[in-house]
């Protein structure tokens, strides 16, 4: 599979896309691979989606509990697929803006 080209303009100085609307899983697959979380297992797409479909909903990313309550993952087994943090890697990869308070 061909990653879709991000360009600098496509994200933040933080590395998150600046608009959630062109996201694509062609880009989740580029920034995984930019940040060092790959390969996506479907594991970490069920995370991914969640994330995701919780932040259109609700205007905000998901608590790590809500998370873990909706995919069925330890908050352990979800830091061990995002080892940079679920900010920093699910709402990255998800084309969720950076949070608030996020460094």
């Amino acid at each position: 599979m061909e990653a879709q080209v991000l360009n600098p303009e496509s994200l933040d100085n933080d590395g998150f896309l600046s608009e959630i609307s062109n996201w694509t899983r062609e880009m989740a697959h580029e920034l995984a691979r930019r940040n060092d979380l790959g390969p996506l297992t479907e594991d970490h797409w069920r995370i991914i989606e969640y994330v995701r479909d919780y932040y259109l909903k609700h205007g905000e990313g998901p608590p790590i509990v809500k998370i873990g309550k909706a995919t069925g993952f330890t908050a352990g087994e979800i830091c061990s697929m995002f080892p940079c943090g679920v900010a920093r890697g699910a709402y990255r990869l998800a084309g969720l803006p950076r949070p608030s308070g996020c460094l």
